[in-house]
C-alpha cells in the first residue's frame, strides 16, 4: 500500500516545524492559535466523533483529502489541552506525511482502523514524528527560552538558587506553569524543556 513513514531525527522534525511555524505563526504568540491555523490557515473541517479514542485509541485521524480532522468528541468539549495537541499532531502529519495520506483512501473510522492495523511496526516512527512535530509549534523554541528564562530570573529575584528549580516539587511547579502559559500538557512541557536542554532529564532509576 506504499505507507512507509520516513526515517526522521527530532532534528529532522524540527526543521519542519520551524519552516510550520515561519509560515503559519511566524510571530510566535503564546499559546499558538492551532485552532485557528487549522481552519482558516489550512481550511479543514474539525468534525467531532463520539467515542473514537475508544475505538480506535487515538484523539483525531486526518483523512486522505488532508481537508478533514476527525477528533475524539470528548476531548474536544472537556480537553482543551488534548484538543489542541491532537490538532498540532495532525497538522504535522499534514505538512510531513501528505504524500502517504494521499496514496490510501481514510475517510472513515473503519478506514483508519484498516491503515492502522497495516501499518506495523513502522505505526511508532509515524506517531513519534507527528508527536514532536506538535509539540514544537506548539512550544516554539524563541518563545519556550524567553519565557523560562524570564521564570527562572524572577525565581532568583525572590531568592532562590536557579539549582533549586531543577529538584522536585519546585521543577514540578516550573513545569505547571509553563504549561499553563503554553496550554499544553505538563507531560509534553517536560519534553520540550529537555529536549532544549533548559532542564536536564529526570532520572528514570
Amino acid at each position: 500500500m506504499g505507507f512507509e513513514p520516513p526515517i526522521l531525527s527530532y532534528d529532522d522534525v524540527r526543521e519542519h516545524a520551524e519552516e510550520f511555524l515561519a509560515e503559519y505563526h511566524s510571530e510566535e504568540s503564546v499559546p499558538t492559535p492551532i485552532e485557528e491555523i487549522a481552519e482558516f490557515d489550512f481550511g479543514m473541517d474539525i468534525i467531532p466523533i463520539p467515542g473514537l479514542k475508544a475505538e480506535v485509541g487515538v484523539d483525531a485521524f486526518l483523512a486522505s483529502d488532508l481537508a478533514t480532522i476527525s477528533v475524539d468528541e470528548d476531548a474536544m468539549m472537556h480537553s482543551k489541552v488534548r484538543f489542541r495537541f491532537s490538532l498540532a499532531h495532525e497538522l504535522g502529519h499534514h505538512w510531513i506525511h501528505d504524500d502517504l495520506y494521499q496514496s490510501v483512501n481514510i475517510r472513515t473510522v473503519p478506514d483508519w482502523k484498516a491503515v492502522q492495523e497495516k501499518i506495523g511496526d513502522r505505526y511508532f516512527f509515524f506517531e513519534y514524528q507527528a508527536n514532536s512535530f506538535a509539540g514544537l509549534i506548539l512550544v516554539p523554541p524563541a518563545a519556550l527560552k524567553a519565557r523560562f528564562t524570564r521564570r527562572v530570573g524572577e525565581a532568583k529575584a525572590k531568592g532562590l538558587k536557579p539549582a533549586n528549580l531543577l529538584r522536585h516539587p519546585l521543577r514540578q511547579r516550573l513545569v505547571e506553569g509553563l504549561a499553563g502559559e503554553f496550554e499544553v500538557s505538563d507531560q509534553t512541557m517536560t519534553i520540550r524543556l529537555e529536549k532544549d536542554g533548559l532542564l536536564p532529564p529526570l532520572s528514570r532509576d
